[in-house]
Formats: structure tokens, C-alpha cells, sequence
């Protein structure tokens, strides 16, 4: 089979006129004049200027009008006509194959670009995953990031109040070292006062007995000067001139007695000195023997 894309050299004139070869004159000049006129460059106001179509038509017309070039060409028409059948055929094959082609390619091209699209979606999925995955590592590093300011934030919050607690128990034990101190302080005034009062009153008592032995020296210096009839029961109140008439433990001696410090009589009773004798009456002894 020829695969040649050349047409048959001779046209088809009644197609071109678009009559059969059984058409009268008649009928061939009007089908003429009605392609002439509209394959016409001029008609064709919308499209580029194509005189092809209307030449083929003027030709036919001068071949099928002209009655001896007619009877030629219809002697070999048959076989004009089996040419351009089959190169309309082989045409009408080659533009299926192109159609198959075409539709083939344009599957493919289909197929690929839903395969492109498929991987295009695809892709976007994956990244779309991998963003959410993103977004999700961060949004747990934020929150990770923000437990772990919260712990700090608590355990800060936890060492401040134990400073805070250490610092008060610390200040509590200095309040009680001071006041423990201020109280030790306090005793200490309070024994050194008692202290201080003691000594005095130790050094006020010597005085006194140091006064009473004076003026009890006196008294008995006067009372010896001095001439007096001794009651019949009472004894020598003298026996030392330097006794120190202790403070305790005079007993009582019954009966009457002259004081020998004031020259008191008591009728009844009166005190006497482990040591020496003496007697002596309560106000006297109070005051020269402590």
C-alpha cells in the first residue's frame, strides 16, 4: 500500500463541483457558480486570503464546460476517481492514526499529568505532613519549654520561701539569742544588784556592829565609873571586855536584870551572852549584836 502523501496528479473535478459524472451542463454551471462564490477570497472577510479552493473550482469548471476535454477526461475518470478513493482512504487512515495518536498522546499526557498531579499532591501531602510534624515538635518544644520555665518558676518559688523560712527561723533564734541575752543580762544586773545589795547591807551590819561595840565600850567604861548596888540575883554582867556578843543563840535568864548597853531594869526576863555574861534587853540586843 502506498503510503505516499501526494495527491493523485489529475483532480477530481465533479467533486470539486460536488456533482456526479452523470450532471448536465446546467447542472455543472450552477454548482460553479455557487462554489465560485463561496470559496471566493473575498468572501472570506474573517480568514487569511486562500485562493487554492477557488482555483480548483475555476478549473473544474473549464475542464467539464469545454465538452471535448470532458469526453477525455471521462474516458479516464474511473480511474482518477479509484485514485482519489484511495488516496481519501489512505488519507482518512493516516488521520485516524493521527487521531489515535493523538489520543494516545493525549492520554499519555493525561496520565502523566495526573501522575504529575498525584505526585504534585502527593508532595504537597508530604510536606503538608512534615510542616504539621514541624509544627508539632515545636509546639511540644514550647510546651516542654514551658513546663520547664514552670518547674523553675516553682522550684525558684520553693528556694525563696525556704530562704524566706531559713531567713525567719534565723532571725527568730537571733530574736531569742537577744532576748535569751537581754534576760542573761537581766539576771546577771539583778544578781550583781542583789550582789551589790548584799555587800552593802554586809558592809552597812559591820558598821553597825563596829558602832555597837564602840558605844558598848562607852557604856561600860560609864557603867564601870559609875557606883550602883547590884540586885541580889543578878550576876556580874562584865566576864571579857572583848567579847564580840555573838548575833544568835542568847538564851532567856529569868528574873530581874539591868540592861547592860542602856541600864534598862527588866523585872522579868532578860537576854544573856554565850560568851560573856551580859545581859542585855531585846531592843539592845537587836541592835548591837547583829
Amino acid at each position: 500500500m502506498d503510503d505516499s502523501n501526494e495527491p493523485p496528479s489529475i483532480a477530481d473535478y465533479y467533486a470539486d463541483l460536488g456533482v456526479s459524472q452523470t450532471a448536465s451542463k446546467r447542472q455543472i454551471r450552477s454548482a460553479y457558480l455557487h462554489r465560485a462564490m463561496v470559496t471566493h477570497p473575498d468572501k472570506k472577510l474573517n480568514k487569511s486570503t486562500d485562493a487554492t479552493e477557488f482555483r480548483k473550482v475555476h478549473t473544474a469548471w473549464e475542464h467539464l464546460s469545454d465538452p471535448t476535454k470532458r469526453a477525455k477526461y471521462d474516458k479516464i475518470y474511473f480511474d482518477i476517481q479509484d485514485a482519489w478513493s484511495k488516496y481519501k482512504q489512505k488519507q482518512e487512515s493516516r488521520r485516524e492514526r493521527e487521531e489515535h495518536r493523538a489520543t494516545k498522546e493525549q492520554a499519555e499526557s493525561e496520565e502523566r499529568a495526573a501522575e504529575a498531579d498525584r505526585i504534585r499532591k502527593s508532595e504537597e501531602q508530604r510536606r503538608a505532613a512534615e510542616e504539621k510534624a514541624r509544627l508539632e515538635k515545636l509546639r511540644e518544644k514550647k510546651v516542654r519549654q514551658a513546663e520547664q520555665r514552670s518547674r523553675e518558676a516553682a522550684r525558684r518559688a520553693w528556694d525563696d520561701r525556704q530562704r524566706a523560712a531559713k531567713e525567719r527561723i534565723r532571725q527568730e533564734r537571733v530574736a531569742e539569742a537577744e532576748r535569751r541575752s537581754e534576760e542573761v543580762a537581766a539576771r546577771m544586773r539583778i544578781e550583781q544588784e542583789r550582789a551589790a545589795s548584799e555587800r552593802l547591807k554586809t558592809a552597812l551590819a559591820e558598821e553597825n556592829l563596829s558602832t555597837a561595840r564602840r558605844r558598848w565600850k562607852d557604856m561600860r567604861e560609864a557603867c564601870e565609873s559609875r557606883s550602883y548596888e547590884a540586885t541580889p540575883r543578878q550576876s556580874s554582867p562584865i566576864r571579857s571586855t572583848t567579847c564580840a556578843h555573838p548575833q544568835f543563840q542568847w538564851p532567856k535568864r529569868k528574873g530581874q536584870a539591868n540592861c547592860t548597853f542602856c541600864g534598862v531594869v527588866r523585872k522579868q526576863w532578860a537576854y544573856l551572852c554565850p560568851e560573856c555574861g551580859v545581859s542585855a534587853c531585846p531592843a539592845c540586843m537587836q541592835e548591837f549584836c547583829r
